[in-house]
């Protein structure tokens, strides 16, 4: 690119040399007037001519496709950040909500939940993990909340009692 950009620069100062030296050796009157003109075209033609052959060329093309692959590489990370994000939020508001369902019966608890996705493809709570003391009798009504409320069967729930 540098290498373009420098031929062209080259090239323009080079047209604009031989256009000062031109209409300084042409005669005053019209001879200077269509001097001028043709140099200002010739002028023109240099600064443009490979812009616009650059433009035709595989230049733009390959400027234009790198863009457009860098594109579609940061369009696939935001993607995946975002569903990332998604799940640690669904993780994070579920583990909130059972925490809250234990005080409801009882007990305190550390829960972690891990997100998996259902058979459409939809991302929802797959299993959760409990530390902390209960009574038999609270952890089986957890684990009942759990499956009617979350979908999350007894098979997929850990639980770790912490003793006193």
């Amino acid at each position: 690119m540098m290498g373009f950009v420098r031929s062209w620069l080259l090239g323009v100062t080079a047209a604009a040399l031989v256009l000062a030296l031109a209409e300084a050796l042409a005669p005053e009157g019209s001879v200077k007037k269509v001097c001028r003109l043709a140099g200002g075209m010739a002028l023109l033609l240099a600064a443009a001519g490979p812009v616009l052959e650059a433009l035709d060329g595989n230049l733009l093309a390959g400027a234009v496709e790198g863009w457009r692959d860098r594109s579609q590489r940061y369009e696939r990370e935001l993607e995946e950040n975002n569903e990332r994000l998604y799940l640690a939020i669904i993780e994070e508001e579920t583990a909130a909500y059972v925490m809250d369902k234990a005080r409801e019966l009882g007990f305190e608890c550390a829960v972690e939940v891990t997100c998996g996705y259902d058979e459409n493809g939809v991302p929802c709570p797959w299993e959760v993990a409990a530390r902390g003391q209960w009574a038999p009798e609270q952890r089986a009504r957890l684990e009942r909340l759990l499956e009617e409320e979350l979908g999350v069967p007894a098979r997929r729930q850990y639980y770790e009692e912490i003793l006193p």
